[in-house]
C-alpha cells in the first residue's frame, strides 16, 4: 500500500516535471485516478500541506501557464 506522502510526491512530480497541467483535458479527478487515490482523501492531505485542494492547485498551475503565454505574446508585439 502506498502512503499518502508517496502519492503527494508523485503528484508533485506530475506537476513540476511532467507538466501535466499543460493538457487542458486533464482534470484533478483524472490525476487522482492515475495515482490510485480518492480525490476527497487526497484533498484532505493537500489542504493540510498546501492550504488548497487539488483542483485549486491544478487551476493555479494552469493560470500560471496562461499568464506566461500572455507575457510572451506581449513581448512579440513590442
Amino acid at each position: 500500500m502506498r502512503t499518502i506522502a508517496a502519492v503527494y510526491s508523485n503528484f508533485s512530480r506530475m506537476l513540476l516535471e511532467d507538466r501535466i497541467y499543460e493538457d487542458p483535458t486533464i482534470s484533478y479527478t483524472d490525476i487522482c485516478a492515475a495515482l490510485h487515490v480518492a480525490p476527497s482523501d487526497f484533498d484532505e492531505y493537500l489542504k493540510k500541506e498546501m492550504g488548497m485542494n487539488g483542483s485549486e492547485i491544478l487551476q493555479s498551475f494552469q493560470k500560471l501557464l496562461t499568464l506566461q503565454a500572455i507575457t510572451h505574446t506581449r513581448e512579440i508585439f513590442k
